[in-house]
């Protein structure tokens, strides 16, 4: 029974450290340009991953470009690491759902106004 606690702490801790070092901003960028640059509202998925796929070769890469220093890879293994990735991608989907969502809407307002 120890362990298992000792497991859910460690998640939990994880998470909380997850949480206090997102930042969302470059990935709902990136989402907002992918949301209205799309003809219509369809594979998500593989929008908010190209989106997230990104933002993280930019951070990945930005050192090594920058001031020829090392590429700094996300580690996997820590629970921290793999919700940030996780909560990216939701966020980017969820935006650019909403984004195609509302140019549908205004699509269809617009062929109903002109009718």
């Amino acid at each position: 029974m120890n362990d298992i606690w000792h497991f859910f702490t460690g998640v939990s801790d994880g998470f909380s450290n997850a949480l206090s070092t997102l930042n969302p901003l470059p990935v709902l960028i990136v989402a907002i340009l992918i949301g209205l640059l799309q003809p219509k509202a369809d594979r998500l998925g593989l929008k908010a991953l190209l989106a997230v796929v990104v933002v993280l070769a930019f951070q990945i890469f930005l050192p090594v470009v920058m001031n020829h220093g090392y590429a700094r890879w996300p580690d996997l293994s820590h629970i921290g690491a793999v919700v940030d990735l996780f909560l990216l991608y939701v966020f980017a989907y969820g935006m650019i759902g909403v984004l195609g969502g509302l140019k549908g809407m205004t699509k269809l307002g617009a062929a109903k106004a002109a009718h």
